[in-house]
């Protein structure tokens, strides 16, 4: 086979332009930080590399939905307490008012401390988080919680409150308002009532024999419900763990599969300069002779 000036240029210039190339890509890692910059790099990492990257998105909404939900049971459990503190403070007023031999006028004290109490447990009830009734069910919006004429009443609904915290797990993280209001053998809102009535018609007797006990009824419901809201409390912290340690673990697997090793990139792209520099000097050599060198 015939080999001349022509072909040996052309195939040298070829194999310039590959170590060029070559050391353009390394260049590029350099510079990115990157194994790859498109996708015809390496299909099979780049695939694995989207994929990651979807699951470190779809773990950030995640930890969102999680962080949301601490903060709105955490909400939940401190209107609980405060919403125990006052149950039982009616409770301590109603055993006081049973004592037959208070006057009328310490009977309506007493009346009129209970109302004020109503009145607490209507404004604890509309504890908001973030614009939002934590005690109203699914009707966030709209206070759940009235007073009219010595009257509690809640005006929700009892839907559940779900949040999705990782791949098909979801929980409901809220408790409505009816839970607190519908505990005992008869509604929260008409021991109250009866309650108020009592002291105001100055009939202690009943008071002892039949509302301490619906009261009681209702604080060991209050309880109850409370206990459930600490372990949505306690789960929720759990899935935020394994939530960070997911993402922790994904996050590094993602450094593995696209982040390049500085000091072997390096190393690397100085042998490809040495290559292509050598090629530029080969290339000199090979190309001098003309015609004039043979006469």
């Amino acid at each position: 086979m015939r080999i001349t000036n022509g072909s040996i240029m052309n195939n040298y210039l070829y194999n310039l332009n590959n170590n060029l190339e070559n050391m353009q890509k390394y260049q590029n890692q350099l510079s990115t930080g990157k194994e790859i910059s498109k996708p015809s790099d390496a299909p099979f990492l780049a695939t694995k590399a989207m994929n990651l990257h979807t699951s470190l998105d779809r773990n950030e909404q995640y930890l969102k939905n999680i962080e949301d939900s601490i903060g709105w049971t955490e909400m939940t459990d401190s209107a609980l307490g405060d919403i125990t503190d006052i149950v039982q403070r009616i409770r301590e007023l109603t055993v006081y008012g049973a004592n037959g031999s208070l006057a009328d006028a310490d009977m309506e004290a007493i009346a009129m401390e209970v109302e004020q109490n109503i009145e607490g447990l209507a404004q604890i009830g509309n504890t908001n988080y973030d614009g939002r009734y934590v005690l109203a069910g699914q009707e966030t919006t709209s206070p759940p919680f009235s007073v009219s004429g010595n009257m509690l009443s809640y005006s929700g609904d009892a839907g559940l409150l779900d949040r999705e915290l990782s791949e098909n797990v979801s929980m409901s993280v809220n408790v409505s308002g009816n839970r607190i209001m519908d505990g005992g053998s008869e509604s929260l809102q008409d021991t109250l009532k009866n309650i108020m009535d009592r002291l105001q018609s100055g009939q202690g007797g009943e008071l002892s024999s039949d509302s301490l006990e619906k009261l009681d009824e209702h604080l060991e419901n209050i309880l109850s419900v409370r206990a459930e809201i600490g372990a949505k409390c306690n789960r929720l912290e759990s899935a935020k763990s394994k939530n960070e340690a997911e993402t922790l673990n994904m996050t590094e697997l993602l450094s593995k599969t696209e982040d390049i090793d500085i000091a072997e990139k390096i190393m690397e792209f100085s042998m490809m300069q040495s290559v292509y520099q050598s090629s530029l000097a080969t290339g000199a050599r090979i190309l001098q002779p003309s015609l004039l060198d043979y006469l």
